[in-house]
């Protein structure tokens, strides 16, 4: 359902079909805070993404500044290089020579600007990041290969690692690298798989024909021929979980623009964003303020709460889950008192 006509639907309860007291933009405005607080307190969107390695970026840029120039279609941007000041630098004794003083840093190895250029063989002096969705609120499982990954920090791979960056592997572990463009490395680094077959095509594949791109996260939003992930409420995506990473997070809801848009919750969930809403605008000090009203919907705004509370516990509970250690774990083994085995039989 379109916010159009989820507003026509709220208006009806406001009575205040013309907007002579609430306008459209307090009750856009009230619509997308209902929405934040009902994901903030029920964790209920949740989504998934399969990411590439190496990933795929439509566009690398060098200075902060630049982020604000890059083409609508470059959503899927990867920050290269190091800053020092209004200069861009590659290894870390060159902020040293522009300073002026003793080059002392050692810094061995290449750095790229794309981070399939760290998967072709030469010895790298920073890890290739990956980008975490950018819808993502808080991530809930990651894997590589489909082996599930755990958190660790950047201290502790060099504490116990000291070519970490040139480790290689299957990845076991992932920290995150920047806070502010929030992206993460995978620990070792991973082989690069380069050659696939599709159609009869041959090398890196992005998208074959008939796929729709997701600039957003560079991914394949769904391909032709098939039904919109909108419908099903499934992303289709070209590559699949072997020798890639897989997330999955609770989705930070994406604000309504236009008023065409129907947003991220789905139809049966939208009747809880809309009682919040109603009791934000009876609520607020206008002329149409009515208390009562007001704590009528704020009621059933927090029924809607608990009940998809429950649904969400209940979802969990169905699942049929099995836990396993990674290794079996060193047993005791009680020895008992028994006779040789070459001791005479005695009968009774």
């Amino acid at each position: 359902m379109s916010f159009a006509d989820q507003l026509t639907i709220i208006r009806r309860f406001l009575r205040d079909p013309n907007g002579n007291i609430w306008s459209d933009a307090y009750l856009k405005r009230q619509y997308n805070d209902v929405q934040k607080d009902l994901q903030n307190r029920t964790s209920i969107l949740e989504s998934y993404v399969v990411q590439r390695v190496p990933g795929v970026y439509t566009v690398a840029y060098m200075h902060d500044w630049e982020f604000g120039y890059l083409p609508l279609c470059a959503q899927a941007s990867y920050q290269c290089l190091r800053q020092h000041d209004s200069a861009v630098f590659c290894h870390s004794w060159e902020p040293q020579v522009v300073a002026g003083i003793e080059a002392d840093a050692t810094d061995a190895g290449a750095h790229v600007t794309q981070p399939w250029e760290g998967f072709v063989g030469e010895t790298i002096g920073e890890p290739p990041r990956f980008k975490f969705p950018t819808t993502q609120r808080n991530l809930k499982f990651i894997a590589y290969d489909e082996f599930p990954l755990f958190a660790t920090t950047k201290k502790i791979i060099q504490s116990r690692d000291s070519s970490y960056l040139v480790t290689q592997g299957r990845p076991v572990a992932y920290y995150e690298f920047d806070d502010i463009d929030e992206t993460y490395v995978l620990y070792p680094r991973p082989p690069a798989v380069w050659n696939e077959e599709l159609d009869n095509a041959e090398g890196m594949i992005v998208a074959d024909d008939g796929d729709t791109e997701d600039v957003t996260d560079g991914q394949i939003g769904y391909r032709g021929g098939t039904d919109e992930p909108s419908e099903l409420g499934v992303a289709f995506d070209l590559v699949n979980t072997t020798d890639n990473v897989f997330l999955v997070f609770d989705v930070d809801p994406v604000d309504i623009v236009g008023e065409t848009e129907s947003g991220d919750f789905p139809d049966w969930m939208q009747k809880y964003l809309r009682a919040g809403v109603l009791e934000r605008a009876y609520g607020a000090n206008t002329d149409g303020r009515i208390p009562s009203l007001a704590a009528y919907w704020g009621r059933r705004y927090g029924l809607g709460v608990r009940a998809l509370k429950r649904y969400r516990r209940n979802r969990v509970k169905d699942m049929n889950n099995r836990l396993v250690t990674q290794r079996p774990g060193n047993r005791r083994k009680y020895k008992h008192a028994r006779l040789p085995d070459s001791y005479p039989d005695v009968q009774p």
